[in-house]
């Protein structure tokens, strides 16, 4: 009887490695082509433009740095969920040609990416800003770093905040770094 619950201790020590092994792995695997929920926030891939066939979907704050078996190169349209932006890649480890779409796209072959996707970053894009909410921003960022208005120069400031999703944070930073500023302080910062 002892030999007997030993074996199946045995058993049953491994059946629950294996099956933590599995759960452990499956996240690698759990993306395949199908028709899942799409998701509040977030990012679904589909095998065809317009939005057609099978997809899968991801949640904003997720990345694959290598598309999982089947799906590398097979991408033909993105739709976007929530306040998500997607960033591709043409090779994995997020590397090579890149682009950042922050609408759907119906047909990855116009913007030279269908079906050449092997990496992808799908983030929350809380910085959307207008061409006037980019252009208040750098008025207050030039007012509290520089004390002073933008003068003509400060349009391609607001064409980064628009394009890069930049904060006022991040504007002042590097306004920080000019030489203006430097120059106006006794010894720099």
């Amino acid at each position: 009887m002892t030999r007997r619950m030993d074996s199946a201790t045995r058993l049953g020590t491994v059946a629950v490695v294996l099956a933590a092994m599995l759960a452990w792995a499956a996240p690698a695997d759990a993306q395949r082509w199908g028709r899942p929920r799409t998701p509040r926030a977030g990012a679904c891939f589909y095998q065809n433009a317009n939005f057609g066939g099978d997809y899968f979907c991801i949640q904003a704050g997720d990345e694959y740095d290598q598309m999982p078996e089947g799906l590398n190169d097979r991408i033909s349209s993105i739709r976007l969920f929530g306040d998500a932006s997607v960033v591709v890649y043409r090779n994995p480890n997020f590397s090579g040609r890149n682009s950042r779409f922050n609408d759907d796209i119906r047909n990855l072959q116009s913007e030279g990416w269908n079906d050449t996707i092997s990496s992808i970053r799908v983030r929350l894009d809380f910085a959307r800003v207008s061409r006037d909410q980019a252009e208040e921003i750098v008025r207050r960022a030039y007012r509290n770093v520089l004390g002073r208005e933008p003068d003509a120069a400060a349009r391609g400031w607001v064409d980064r905040i628009m394009r890069d999703r930049w904060s006022q944070s991040d504007l002042e930073r590097e306004l920080r770094r000019s030489p203006e500023y430097r120059n106006r302080r006794p010894g720099g910062d």
